[in-house]
């Protein structure tokens, strides 16, 4: 049994194999002057076999240290066929798959802490065209599949990791996988990768269903699907709720943010009763053109179903002019025949809106306008506002509903290069609309399918809504990968770092890719538990005598020292090489992996076809 005090060098020179072969010359010799000599043969017989012994003796710890060495510029760039992903998915269909690794315990800690007191340049071949440092997951003399309970992944998980690091790479994994099992996919990409887009409709080809795959980009309106981002709600002021919460202002301290917020709520309240489906483009053209034409419509089909009597000869309406005149009669006759036995406080929301000052309501919804203006202008408008009566848009119309109950796969680009500001809104908004679902699944229970939300650079579109839905979302059975480059992005996001807090307090499993912010890495090894590191403290004096200069004494010793160090140290985040993450899994599992490159013969048809067209 080894002693947990013992404690030796482990880059150390191969001191073995100059043992090894010392002890090979000596049986050699001595075979010579066997051969060669008349002296008797059993002393050089015993000879060679002492040598022999000794040699093979010391092979195992010459080979070791070779091979811990050998191991440290070992790894590189892997590609791994999508056929044998779908294999895995098959044999272990309650797992996910995560590339390969070890568990990364207190062992590598202390090698990774001494490799980096020594020049590594002796140690390790300098390459400056591979990024980052493969000595790291060199550490593990041995590797296996990294998997991990999807149960767990109930819990969601936080991935970080700067640019090429290699998050499109682990979505793609972690999104065939999902396709595979036939299971909801959403993925929420504000740069609109067209890497991550191809992933998606290569999964849904190769599970041999490419309908499944559902399509939303606002820079190329032609190829994309119509999406009702207010289609799904459990409360009707959840709707304005869901846009407010996407305009400029402070979050609950900011007075024209919480009247615009009314006002939506209003119009909301006016269209159901009016019976019409609430959509940006209705909410915004009540607010520029006034509730008018509102008012009038809630106002009659309102009387319509509760009045039992011609109410229209009674106020003497002939015809319906939809003016301020005509809606003044029907507020009057509201106040004056109906409010006392047929109260309807959601009207009376909407008439206090017509009754308001217009140029004061023009000034308190001023910053609310530009954004409606941006949602529904142009290609937005028919994209988010679908028509269902527009024969001449032959585009489908689908929700977060029906993605998620026709167990499709969805890929929604937001063009956040292009136009930051809005792909912010429309993804803020769709996973508002997703929260509405997952609260209509938890409280009804109506569909248990799992579904999988991925959304990448997500402090572009992180909101309340989302935090709920990090909150609640498990019993929904909704498991959300949250990628981003530093925590800090969402604290700029939210404007508060107690909110930013909040959303990694409810992120069970992080992988962590390569991260250079500092800030970002030291929280991540916090979170890692501490252990003891070894390290060999080495003393020397010399004294003199006071009353005899002559006499003198010496002292040189070493003293085997521990302290409390890093599991994985900050600073090695920084120096992942590409596809290579450090990951906390399962609430507590510490592992090292390294992800491949998906390829499948689908690939080659892509790349055949574009260099056709181009």
């Amino acid at each position: 049994m080894k002693d947990e005090y013992d404690y030796q060098l482990p880059w150390r020179p191969n001191y073995e194999i100059t043992a090894i072969v010392v002890w090979i010359a000596f049986g050699l010799v001595s075979y010579l002057m066997y051969r060669f000599s008349e002296l008797p043969s059993e002393p050089f017989n015993g000879l060679m076999v002492a040598c022999v012994f000794m040699a093979v003796k010391r092979v195992p710890a010459s080979a070791g240290v070779w091979y811990r060495k050998h191991r440290l510029n070992y790894f590189k760039f892997q590609r791994f066929n999508v056929a044998s992903l779908a294999g895995i998915v098959r044999r272990h269909p309650d797992q996910w798959w995560l590339g390969w690794g070890f568990e990364w315990n207190q062992k590598h800690a202390q090698l990774a802490y001494d490799i980096q007191k020594r020049d590594l340049t002796g140690l390790i071949p300098v390459n400056h065209d591979r990024m980052g440092a493969t000595w790291i997951h060199g550490l593990g003399l041995t590797e296996d599949y990294i998997r991990q309970a999807i149960s767990h992944s109930a819990g969601h998980t936080l991935i970080v990791g700067t640019t090429g690091a290699g998050k499109t790479r682990l979505f793609d994994i972690l999104v065939t996988q999902a396709v595979l099992r036939n299971e909801a996919v959403i993925i929420i990409d504000p740069k609109g990768d067209k890497d991550l887009k191809w992933c998606a409709e290569r999964a849904c080809r190769l599970s041999r269903n490419p309908d499944r795959f559902v399509y939303f980009h606002p820079a190329f309106p032609d190829e994309s699907v119509r999406i009702d981002p207010l289609k799904n709600f459990n409360r009707s002021s959840e709707l304005a709720s869901r846009i407010a919460a996407v305009s400029p202002g402070e979050s609950g301290s900011d007075p024209f943010k919480a009247f615009g917020q009314k006002a939506l709520d209003n119009i909301v309240q006016g269209l159901f009763a009016a019976e019409e489906q609430p959509s940006l483009v209705k909410l915004r053209t009540y607010l520029e053109g006034g509730p008018v034409p509102l008012v009038i419509k809630a106002l009659v089909r309102y009387f319509d179903k509760v009045l039992q009597f011609d109410w229209r000869s009674s106020i003497g309406m002939k015809r319906m002019d939809l003016n301020d005149k005509t809606a003044q009669l029907l507020v009057k006759f509201y106040r004056e025949r109906v409010q006392r036995e047929r109260q309807n406080t959601d009207l009376e929301g909407l008439i206090s809106m017509f009754e308001h000052d217009r140029t004061h309501f023009s000034k308190m919804i001023a910053s609310l306008l530009p954004l409606m203006n941006m949602l529904t202008s142009g290609s937005l408008g028919a994209l988010l506002s679908p028509d269902q009566s527009d024969s001449n848009d032959t585009r489908a119309i689908t929700d977060a509903a029906e993605i998620i109950k026709g167990a499709k796969v969805a890929y929604i680009g937001l063009d956040s290069l292009s136009d930051s500001m809005v792909g912010s809104a429309i993804g803020s908004i769709l996973l508002a609309d997703l929260a509405a679902v997952a609260g209509d699944r938890y409280n009804h229970g109506v569909d248990n399918r799992p579904v999988n939300i991925f959304v990448d650079e997500a402090a572009e579109v992180i909101n309340d809504p989302c935090i709920q839905l990090l909150n609640k979302g498990r019993g929904a059975q909704f498991r959300l990968f949250i990628a981003t480059q530093t925590f800090a992005d969402f604290s700029a996001r939210l404007g508060s770092e107690a909110k930013a807090r909040q959303i990694l307090a409810n992120l069970n499993n992080l992988i962590a890719l390569r991260v250079m912010d500092a800030e970002t890495q030291t929280y991540i090894t916090d979170n890692l538990p501490k252990t003891r590191l070894k390290y060999i403290m080495r003393t020397q004096g010399v004294s003199t005598h006071s009353a005899n200069p002559a006499v003198f004494s010496g002292n040189i010793g070493e003293r085997l020292m521990e302290e409390e160090g890093d599991l994985f140290a900050p600073q090695l985040l920084g120096q992942l090489p590409d596809l290579h993450y450090i990951a906390k899994l399962s609430g507590g599992r510490i592992v090292k992996g390294r992800l491949p490159i998906l390829i499948s013969d689908l690939d080659k048809e892509k790349t055949h076809a574009s260099q056709k067209n181009a």
